[in-house]
C-alpha cells in the first residue's frame, strides 16, 4: 500500500518546529519534601529511558566529525516512532488505568477525596491519557527531525546549491542530470508509526512538497505478518525474559516510596507496588501530553535511576542481548540494508522479511541517495544487537534483577531508543588519498566521486547523532573511528545472519527461563 500524506493545516506544522515545552520539574528543584533533593546537574528527563524525549546520545566512545574529502554517497535512516500514549501491558497503561479507578473508586464508597500532604493535588486530579497513539507532542519531535536530517543530510546527497533552503524536485536527479524516480519511504501501519512518518516527510520536504514529493509504503503489522519494522510480531518466540526481571526488581525499587507515599493515603486504601509503579510511570507520561506533571517531584533522583533501569532491564531481556531473540528482531533489517547497498532485491528469506513488498523495486527501491523506515524501539534494540555491538553487552547473565538499585551500564535507553530515536547508515566513499582518520567537524560541500577511480566505499553506524563503537562487529575488527569498509560488512553478513539463529530464536523448542547472554538461544 503506498500512501500520501496531506498536511492539515499551516499552524500545526509550524508550531511543530518551534516547541519549547516546559521542564517537568521547572517548579521545583527538590522532591516533594516526601524525599531528596536532585543533585544540580540532574535532569529527570533523562531517567525515563525509552519514554525520554529525544536528546542526542553523550557519546560511545568513537570521535564525531566526517572524513575530509569523502562524499557523503547514500543515507540509510532506521527511526523511532514520537511520543504517543502509553501501551496496554499492567507495567503501563492498563496499570495507570487502574490507579485511576481505584482512587475514584474509593472516594465513592468512602465519600471523601484521596491525598493530603505532596498528594494533596489528587484531589482535582484527573486521568486524561489515552492508548497507544501519536500526540501532539510527537508529531513536533517527527517533524524537527525530518528539517533536521534534510539539513545536515539531505541538502548534501541531493546537492542543494548554496541558499536553497528547503527541499526542491529538482534536485531528485542522478549525476547526470538523469530523472530518478520519486523517492519511496515505508512505515508500519501502527498508527503511532504511520503518523510519525507523515509528520517526519513533512519536516523533511516542507510544506511546499509534502504532498507530491515522496512515495509511502504502509507495511502491516500484526501477529504472523512478516514485517522487518515490526519484527516481534513476526517472531512467536520468547519475549518475556526482561519482563520477568522487571517483575523481579519492581518490588525492591518501589519499597522505600511505597512506605513513604502510603502516609498519605487513608489508612484502609492499601497503597501497592503496582500503584507506586503506576504514579512513576504517570510522571513522564503526563509530561508527554500536558507539559509537566505532579507525579515527577514525588519520587527522588536515585528512585528515578531506578526506575530507568526497570525498563531498561525490561528492554534488554526483551530485544538486546539478554533475550533469546534479541539477534533475531534486527537481522531481517540488516539483510535489507545489505541488499540495499548490493542494489538486490529480495525474492526469498527466512526471517522477518516480507518478500512481497522486497521483491518489488516500487515498494523497495534500491538505487535511492536516503532512505528513511519508521518503526518501533525494539527494531533499533535488536539491530545494534544483530550487529554484535558487544559494547552494549551487560554480560554472560544479563542484567541483574535482584538488587537494591540500578547498577552501572551502557545499554540507557534514554540513550539508545528516546521517542524519535534514529540509527542512521552513513555511506562514505572515499578517494585513495582520503583518510577516515582525519575528521572535519562541519561538512560543507559533498564532492561528486561517481567518476573516480581508486575509491572506497565506508559505512559508519550513527545512533541518536553519536558514532558507534565497531571494532567488535564481525568483518568491522579494523574499523578506524567507527568506519567499517562496505566490502568487509557485506562479506560478514552472512555470518550475522548465521548468528541469529532465527529459525531456532522464533520457532525452537526451547525454554531458557532467565536472561540469555548474547541476544540469542543458548
Amino acid at each position: 500500500m503506498i500512501h500520501l500524506f496531506n498536511p492539515q493545516i499551516v499552524l500545526a506544522t509550524l508550531l511543530a518546529f518551534i516547541r519549547d515545552a516546559p521542564s517537568p520539574n521547572s517548579s521545583a528543584t527538590t522532591a516533594a519534601e516526601t524525599s531528596a533533593e536532585y543533585s544540580p546537574h540532574f535532569d529527570i528527563t533523562n531517567s525515563w529511558a525509552n519514554l525520554s524525549p529525544y536528546k542526542e546520545a553523550d557519546g560511545f566512545g568513537v570521535l564525531k566529525g566526517v572524513p575530509r574529502g569523502c562524499e557523503l554517497s547514500q543515507v540509510h535512516i532506521l527511526h523511532r516512532h514520537a511520543e504517543r500514549y502509553p501501551e496496554s501491558p499492567w507495567f503501563d497503561g492498563e496499570g495507570m488505568e487502574t490507579f485511576s479507578k481505584k482512587l475514584k473508586n474509593y472516594s465513592r464508597v468512602h465519600n471523601v477525596s484521596v491525598g493530603t500532604g505532596p498528594l494533596v493535588f489528587l484531589k482535582n486530579w484527573k486521568y486524561l491519557l489515552g492508548r497507544d497513539i501519536l500526540l501532539a507532542t510527537g508529531t513536533a519531535t517527527e517533524a524537527s527531525s525530518g528539517a533536521d536530517i534534510w539539513s545536515k543530510y539531505g541538502r548534501m546527497v541531493y546537492r542543494a546549491p548554496p541558499g536553497m533552503a528547503v527541499w526542491d524536485p529538482e534536485l531528485n536527479v542522478y549525476p547526470n542530470g538523469t530523472r530518478r524516480a520519486k523517492p519511496t519511504f515505508r512505515t508500519t501501519d501502527k498508527q503511532r508509526v504511520l503518523e510519525s512518518a507523515k509528520w517526519w516527510l513533512t519536516g523533511f520536504f516542507g510544506l511546499g512538497h509534502a504532498n507530491t514529493s515522496y512515495n509511502l509504503v504502509v507495511i502491516p503489522e500484526g501477529n504472523g505478518l512478516n514485517n522487518t519494522l515490526a519484527a516481534e510480531h513476526s517472531c512467536p518466540g520468547d519475549l518475556k525474559e526482561g519482563t520477568h526481571a522487571s517483575e523481579r526488581f519492581i518490588p525492591l525499587m518501589v519499597k522505600d516510596p511505597l512506605a513513604r507515599l502510603s502516609n498519605y493515603f487513608p489508612d484502609d486504601f492499601n497503597l501497592t507496588t503496582s500503584d507506586v509503579l503506576a504514579m512513576m510511570n504517570l510522571c513522564p507520561y503526563e509530561y508527554a501530553t500536558l507539559g509537566s506533571s505532579s507525579f515527577c517531584d514525588l519520587f527522588g533522583e536515585q528512585e528515578w535511576l531506578d526506575f530507568a533501569y526497570n525498563i531498561d532491564m525490561r528492554l534488554y531481556g526483551a530485544s538486546a542481548f539478554g533475550s533469546p531473540m534479541g539477534r533475531a528482531q534486527g537481522i531481517g533489517y540488516l539483510l535489507e540494508l545489505a541488499a540495499r547497498l548490493e542494489r538486490k532485491l529480495i525474492d526469498s528469506s527466512d526471517t522477518s522479511i516480507n518478500t512481497t513488498y522486497d521483491n518489488h523495486s516500487t515498494t523497495f527501491p534500491i538505487h535511492q541517495p536516503l532512505y528513511m523506515d519508521m518503526t518501533h524501539d525494539k527494531v533499533i534494540i535488536g539491530t545494534i544487537t544483530a550487529l554484535g555491538l558487544q559494547y552494549f553487552n551487560y554480560g554472560p547473565n544479563g542484567m541483574p534483577s535482584k538488587v537494591s538499585h540500578a547498577v552501572p551500564r551502557k545499554f540507557q535507553l534514554n540513550q539508545v531508543a528516546p521517542f524519535g530515536a534514529r540509527l542512521i547508515s552513513e555511506i562514505w566513499t572515499c578517494p585513495e588519498e582520503a583518510s577516515v582518520e582525519v575528521l572535519d567537524s562541519t561538512f560543507y560541500a559533498n564532492p561528486d566521486l561517481s567518476d573516480s577511480k581508486n575509491t572506497t566505499d565506508y559505512i559508519r553506524f550513527v545512533l541518536n547523532g553519536a558514532p558507534l563503537p565497531i571494532s567488535d562487529v564481525v568483518g568491522c575488527e579494523h574499523s578506524k573511528n567507527g568506519f567499517c569498509k562496505v566490502t568487509h560488512f557485506l562479506d560478514a553478513v552472512p555470518k550475522l545472519k548465521e548468528q541469529a539463529m532465527y529459525q531456532q530464536a522464533c520457532y525452537g523448542d526451547f525454554k531458557p527461563g532467565h536472561q540469555v547472554g548474547d541476544g540469542r538461544p543458548e
